[in-house]
């Protein structure tokens, strides 16, 4: 069953760990056809804008000075070794912006755990460039329990935020990568009074 227009999907935290992902884990049938899945971590073609695209099942969300949009995807983490987890993605990393927290349900029991983060593009050397930005992305991680932080397979929220902000002239963009083309930070002007 897919959504119809109008409605819109706003699971909590507990029914996204047990009705979605550990449908999902246990091969389960999904009751509607929101979710989709891919590979978003590694190298290669791994940057957020180069994984989704318009035709993907976006819930957008408008307003006067932004363009919101939320997507709902399963994906395999990668092992960087036995206690932590790769989270590179092409030309940057999703980098925790939270701790892993404890979900629970109405019983006080912890059914499984998230964790926000925001991608950020990376130099050569692997450090944060701040200097690029293509839009916010946020994403939010669930994991069932019984791996916590070594759980293989999660599901993932991802939200893409594109405000007026990001949105500059083409003679004020520099080209970064083969096919990304991001706008380059305004200057700030200050102003002194006398």
């Amino acid at each position: 069953m897919i959504i119809p227009p109008g409605y819109l999907f706003r699971p909590t935290d507990e029914e996204l760990l047990v009705f979605y992902l550990g449908r999902k884990i246990k091969g389960v049938p999904l009751p509607c056809d929101v979710f989709i899945e891919r590979d978003i971590y590694g190298v290669g073609d791994k940057a957020p804008w180069q994984i989704f695209s318009d035709e993907d099942q976006w819930e957008i969300c408008k307003s006067k000075m932004k363009v919101e949009g939320t997507i709902y995807v399963f994906t395999n983490l990668i092992k960087a070794s036995k206690n932590r987890i790769a989270r590179i993605a092409g030309c940057g990393v999703w980098h925790a912006e939270t701790t892993l927290e404890q979900v629970v349900d109405d019983y006080g029991r912890v059914i499984g755990y998230k964790r926000m983060l925001c991608f950020q593009i990376t130099n050569e050397s692997g450090v944060m460039d701040k200097s690029v930005t293509k839009g916010h992305w946020i994403m939010h991680e669930y994991s069932l329990s019984g791996g916590g932080n070594n759980t293989e397979y999660v599901l993932c929220r991802i939200k893409r935020v594109d405000s007026k902000s990001t949105k500059k002239s083409l003679r004020k963009r520099k080209n970064v990568g083969d096919d990304l083309t991001v706008p380059k930070p305004g200057k700030r002007i200050r102003t002194e009074f006398v």
